[in-house]
């Protein structure tokens, strides 16, 4: 019986977890290993033999990062499944985009989940658009950043300065546009404070997140009222109020 077979490089200057890797890849018919890179200076040359269709990539590679290496393509026809510690400041731009990474020390099972995810994108014929939207977010100054909102088809990237507000509805979350169009994402919306807590968006109250740059009038109150510039009004709970007008002064 013949099957796809999938060509994959890792860039990993660790050992232990270059080992870790290829061991897991051999239990796959599927997949075949093509070689490791211990650094960016390597990657490159072995991208241009193999052509992968994956690459599992370290982000530090001292004294680089692999995204050092990235920002310089102009083009990404291969998917990545990046490896990172919990610590590390990139996670954050993983989730941004959604892109797919492992934390180290690299668990079997999540190992196994990343491969499916892998093999579900290649046979819906998705292209490698959350890993240039990552690009593009590394490239860009704050306010054009953009964050992957999950549809029921893919993924909707919007920047984040043009969102208003959010509002929890139990698992989902409804994104208020400034062209006053609505989008419904399935993230709660403890995860979406997670994600936009660094470009002042502040949570005013259990259910509602707001970008503090579209505050047209604030209306004092028990908790207060806020009215933004679409012309919505969003309450301001009591034990949010102090934190909140803290950050508006």
């Amino acid at each position: 019986m013949s099957f796809m077979k999938y060509k994959v490089l890792i860039l990993e200057d660790e050992k232990h977890a270059q080992e870790t890797l290829a061991g897991y890849l051999q239990e796959h018919r599927d997949f075949e290993m093509m070689g490791i890179a211990n650094g960016i200076g390597e990657v490159q040359a072995m991208v241009d033999t193999f052509h992968p269709d994956l690459l599992f990539s370290d982000v530090m590679l001292p004294p680089h990062t692999s995204f050092d290496w990235l920002l310089t393509l102009n083009h990404i026809p291969f998917e990545i499944i990046f490896t990172t510690s919990f610590e590390e400041f990139a996670i954050k731009a993983f989730r941004m985009a959604a892109v797919d990474y492992l934390l180290k020390p690299i668990d079997k099972g999540d190992f196994e989940q990343a491969l499916d995810k892998f093999r579900q994108k290649k046979k819906s014929g998705e292209g490698t658009e959350n890993i240039l939207q990552l690009i593009n977010n590394l490239k860009e100054k704050t306010s054009q950043t953009r964050i992957a909102l999950p549809t029921m088809t893919g993924f909707l990237f919007v920047a984040i300065q043009d969102i208003v507000r959010c509002e929890s509805d139990n698992t989902y979350t409804t994104f208020y546009m400034s062209n006053k169009r609505k989008l419904i994402v399935s993230k709660t919306l403890k995860d979406c404070e997670q994600l936009l807590l660094d470009y002042r968006f502040f949570r005013v109250h259990n259910s509602h997140l707001i970008n503090l740059e579209y505050i047209a009038e604030y209306i004092k109150g028990e908790g207060g009222l806020v009215k933004m510039t679409d012309g919505s009004h969003v309450d301001v709970s009591r034990r949010r109020k102090e934190e909140f007008l803290r950050m508006i002064r």
